[in-house]
């Protein structure tokens, strides 16, 4: 859930602090590096501490992601996708670890999006 909070926090404005996830620094990848990392190449200032983030929210924009071969990072940034144009993920294969149909399920939100 924290990469997904933390790429939603980016498009709100103020600043949003997540805590208690040091345990993501274990995870497919060093996730709370990962998040901030690729929330500072969309323009968002994204703050790592020992145990979480801390995130101040505006107006991303688009970006090339890398996904660290981790199947939720690559899904919350497409769930960025979907407000901020220009989000590309590289090595979008990784979701078929967990979620195959994931970019079909995606292209359909997209379509609806006013």
């Amino acid at each position: 859930m924290v990469p997904t909070l933390a790429v939603l926090s980016a498009l709100r404005p103020g600043r949003t602090v997540i805590r208690n996830a040091a345990h993501l620094r274990i995870k497919e990848s060093d996730r709370l590096k990962a998040v901030a990392g690729e929330l500072a190449k969309t323009g968002v200032r994204a703050e790592e501490t020992q145990d979480g983030l801390i995130i101040t929210g505006g107006s991303p924009r688009g970006a090339e992601i890398e996904t660290y071969d981790d199947h939720r990072i690559a899904m919350s940034f497409a769930m960025l996708g979907l407000a901020v144009p220009g989000i590309r993920i590289q090595d979008a294969g990784c979701v078929k670890k967990s979620f195959p149909g994931f970019w079909e399920e995606m292209e359909k939100l997209s379509e609806n999006r006013p």
